[in-house]
């Protein structure tokens, strides 16, 4: 007969299953996203795959956060991050090169990939092994 803290362990994994996020994996993960206005690239990640990402279970199991600059032409300094993330600017530095992919695992940088092409093949690969807890794990 199963016991009622067995029973409650069941509905635990259940849910954790249901939301894509395994139970021992509840680590904080974000993803700073800095970009400008003036930037084709930017846009063309933001039309062609932020919902598929924001949609996807990896999106689901972070925090995304926008860092907009003003232009190209200017640095992303430390006033355009929100407030309480100034220290991820201290450890990244002025960024002029953008769409820039920032990944954060309870509060350290784990990844900073420039571009598209590091977006795909640096930035999703390791997002993706951090949420299912594997060897890209911080």
């Amino acid at each position: 007969m199963p016991t009622r803290r067995n029973f409650l362990s069941l509905i635990a994994a259940c849910l954790a299953l249901l939301a894509n996020v395994p139970a021992a994996h509840a680590s904080r993960i974000e993803m700073l996203y800095l970009t400008s206005p003036d930037c084709p690239y930017c846009r063309s990640w933001e039309a062609r795959s932020k919902d598929a990402l924001l949609n996807s279970p990896e999106g689901r199991a972070l925090r995304f956060i926008e860092v907009r600059g003003e232009t190209l032409r200017k640095p992303i300094s430390r006033e355009h991050y929100p407030r309480g993330y100034e220290w991820a600017f201290d450890r990244i530095g002025p960024s002029r090169g953008v769409p820039r992919f920032v990944l954060l695992v309870d509060g350290n940088v784990v990844l900073n990939a420039f571009g598209l092409n590091a977006y795909e093949h640096d930035f999703l690969p390791r997002l993706r092994a951090i949420v299912a807890g594997g060897p890209g794990r911080a």
